[in-house]
């Protein structure tokens, strides 16, 4: 079981990593799927992902954490693009 400052760390790299991931899946949304434009706004963020659980020396058992993150930030990225492309066919 994590002690209190694990906790915070993870939560901290848990925070990171969706929010970088936004530009990301802001991205991803408007390329075309499989291209290499969208493959690396799919693993780009999996190797930073990688390397903030390398550096904060955390083990094996948090990458599905992680993995939630990664999710979560690019699915919200998607959402906020397509919601701005909504909002200018509208005008």
């Amino acid at each position: 079981m994590p002690d209190n400052s694990h906790i915070i760390i993870i939560s901290l790299i848990f925070l990171f990593l969706a929010l970088i991931n936004i530009p990301f899946g802001m991205v991803r949304s408007t390329v075309p799927r499989f291209s290499r434009k969208w493959g690396r706004c799919i693993y780009i963020p999996i190797l930073l992902s990688i390397l903030m659980r390398k550096l904060a020396m955390v083990g094996y058992t948090f990458i599905p954490v992680f993995l939630v993150a990664t999710v979560t930030g690019q699915v919200l990225g998607s959402r906020i693009k397509s919601n701005q492309c909504i909002k200018t066919e509208q005008e």
